[in-house]
């Protein structure tokens, strides 16, 4: 991909060129501008945490980790940058825009920010990060919405369609994914339960009770499940597995999906068939599904972007109006 994308410049470089500049910081190609830069910074980000590594083990023959804590802290601050952009450039015009233009657009993006604030705090959200994440997400929200209210208006079904339309689309797909990574990263929880037969154990508002602890065989494997019964509701088996032919154990955690939570059990080692009691790690993570129905809206957006949108006809000088002034 590099050498090939390096041949197409070299190729096709002088395509490149505008003939126009940027007229004002406060303009949508100034915002498309920032937005590729911050782009190219989130990928640079990604590069060096995974390619360091890599380096030092060849330089200096020792080993090091880059985990999560690396891509947090630089990833963090370019995404509330880039989600403060998707707020922002939907609503700017070309060329240039005056203060009276953004705070007339600005208006209910700007409230709907505010309702995202004070629904979070109502639902016991707190932290900077979090809430700013969210803030910002109905801001954005808000942005993308008005520009689809407006374009249905005017054109009915086809303010759906087109790539300024339909970009509208994937860009609510976007916020989806950046509020349920805020939520899932700053409030997931996680707790590891020694759970006796038949007597309930509470963690995080849910309920966790052990009913069984059954062993299934076939001519591969040999598999012991825990059976949780959660919340008093249904039954969930999270296993450990073991291969005879390679002697490996395998571990299957059970999920309970919700539109707010998931909750994931997994079977921790050593477990017995012939026990009463298991020790059952519970991890609660806020908002999961929406990271899927995020990426769906996007794929739905990018369908719609494909189809061609009404275009403006363009307005010549004998065509424009004329303003008339009274003496």
């Amino acid at each position: 991909m590099l050498v090939v994308s390096i041949g197409l410049i070299g190729w096709r470089g002088d395509k490149l060129r505008s003939p126009g500049f940027i007229d004002s910081p406060l303009s949508r190609e100034a915002a498309f501008l920032a937005n590729n830069v911050l782009f190219a910074v989130f990928a640079f980000v990604v590069l060096l945490g995974t390619v360091f590594p890599l380096i030092i083990e060849a330089l200096q023959n020792r080993q090091i980790a880059v985990g999560a804590p690396f891509f947090d802290k630089l990833s963090m601050p370019i995404g509330l940058a880039l989600l403060t952009l998707m707020a922002i450039a939907p609503v700017l015009p070309w060329r240039k825009a005056s203060t009276e233009t953004l705070r007339e657009r600005l208006f209910w993006p700007a409230w709907c920010g505010v309702a995202a604030l004070v629904a979070s705090l109502l639902l016991g959200a707190y932290g900077l990060a979090p809430l700013l994440t969210f803030t910002l997400g109905g801001v954005s929200a808000g942005a993308a919405m008005r520009q689809v209210v407006l374009a249905t208006r005017r054109q009915g079904w086809r303010g759906l369609v087109g790539r300024a339309n339909g970009g509208m689309i994937v860009h609510l797909g976007v916020i989806l994914i950046a509020v349920a990574l805020g939520a899932s990263n700053s409030f997931s929880k996680s707790q590891e339960l020694s759970l006796v037969a038949n007597v309930e154990a509470n963690f995080s508002g849910h309920t966790f009770e052990l009913t069984d602890v059954v062993e299934v065989r076939d001519d591969r494997s040999i598999s012991v499940k825990a059976l949780v019964l959660v919340d008093g509701k249904k039954i969930y088996a999270p296993a450990i597995t073991k291969y005879t032919r390679i002697g490996m154990n395998v571990g299957t955690p059970s999920v309970r999906t919700s539109l707010t939570t998931d909750i994931y059990l997994t079977l921790e080692p050593p477990v017995r068939q012939d026990a009463n009691e298991a020790r059952i790690k519970v991890f609660v993570k806020p908002m999961i599904i929406w990271l899927w129905i995020g990426t769906a809206l996007m794929a739905v957006g990018t369908v719609l972007a494909a189809f061609p949108g009404r275009r403006r006809k363009p307005t010549d000088a004998t065509s424009a109006p004329v303003e008339v002034a009274a003496s």
